[in-house]
């Protein structure tokens, strides 16, 4: 007779147990990139993420199905500056406003609103190396020339060489009043504000304390220049102050926000960049921000950059997680 030891049942259970779950996570995964039930891009991206963060062996195996969708804001309906985009129709201040906040939201949304961990760590830096972020570009975003109608020019005068100096008109987005009315405005549909949802804040006069306190600026929208929205996940789970130490340095530093937030992030903090800013003739303004989330791993938060800057390049993206 053949006996059967306790201990070669259990690691047989154990290994037809691991089958099951991967094969149904594979199940799962063909299922969602099939499309079966006709979704939108931003819910098969959507699950994607959550297939990933579902566990080691799924961020191992499958890749995140996410897309840059290419959008022009345009006031007369039309679009020199892309080819084929979304054209979003805008008349006023607060439409331009909404339809920038509102791609936020798809973006935060898809990517799991720092609860989802789809990059994780430890298989990324088996040797303690600092956390690296991964970055998702949701949108690129172009202003079609009619909207430079709905925003006064701003004459900015230019310190050329030789004590030489030229007046130029140009069309500006003050990010303050664009977070002004992130704060103000509640999302469609639910019972809180754009500002509140991307970083737990009740008012954006928190933030203009902050930049005050170091004598940084909010900075601008430059309506004759392309923008990505962007968001993404810091590999390694650590101190917030530690992730953002071992990351943000170089042309960027970090302003921790000296609040405590009730329901919210476990932290937030504010991305400033030092390239020379012509429009406040200020080296420091504020492009973005960072927040712990309930993963444990530090997040980019919906973010507008300049493509192809200095300030999108000093992120350092270790991977961009979105297909072009």
């Amino acid at each position: 007779m053949i006996k059967i030891k306790k201990g070669d049942i259990t690691t047989q259970q154990i290994v037809l147990l691991i089958i099951l779950i991967a094969s149904f996570v594979v199940i799962l995964f063909f299922i969602l990139r099939l499309n079966l039930g006709g979704m939108t891009e931003s819910e098969v991206c959507h699950n994607s993420v959550i297939v990933r963060s579902s566990g080691l062996l799924a961020q191992k195996i499958f890749p995140l199905n996410c897309k840059t969708n290419y959008v022009c804001l345009s006031k007369d309906g039309t679009c020199e500056s892309m080819t084929s985009p979304e054209v979003v129709k805008v008349k006023t201040k607060e439409e331009v406003y909404k339809a920038l906040a509102e791609k936020g939201v798809d973006c935060w949304w898809m990517f799991g609103e720092g609860k989802a961990d789809y990059i994780g760590g430890a298989e990324l830096h088996p040797y303690g190396y600092a956390s690296d972020l991964y970055c998702s570009i949701c949108s690129q975003i172009a202003f079609d020339d009619s909207i430079k109608e709905i925003f006064p020019k701003t004459i900015l005068r230019f310190e050329g060489i030789a004590g030489q100096s030229s007046d130029v008109p140009i069309s500006l987005i003050s990010r303050e009043d664009f977070y002004k009315y992130l704060a103000s405005t509640k999302i469609s549909g639910k019972d809180i504000s754009y500002l509140e949802y991307f970083l737990g804040l009740q008012n954006s006069e928190i933030i203009s304390e902050a930049l005050k306190s170091k004598n940084y600026s909010w900075g601008y929208i430059d309506l004759g220049k392309r923008y990505l929205i962007m968001m993404g996940e810091f590999s390694k789970v650590e101190p917030f102050q530690n992730v953002l130490e071992g990351v943000i340095k170089g042309v960027l530093f970090f302003v921790v926000l000296p609040i405590p937030i009730v329901g919210g992030p476990l932290g937030i903090a504010l991305i400033v960049s030092t390239v020379y800013n012509p429009f406040t003739q200020r080296n420091a303004y504020m492009i973005g921000t960072v927040i712990q989330g309930e993963s444990g791993h530090a997040y980019l938060s919906p973010t507008i950059i300049e493509a192809n800057s200095e300030d999108y390049e000093a992120l350092k993206c270790a991977d961009i997680k979105t297909l072009a």
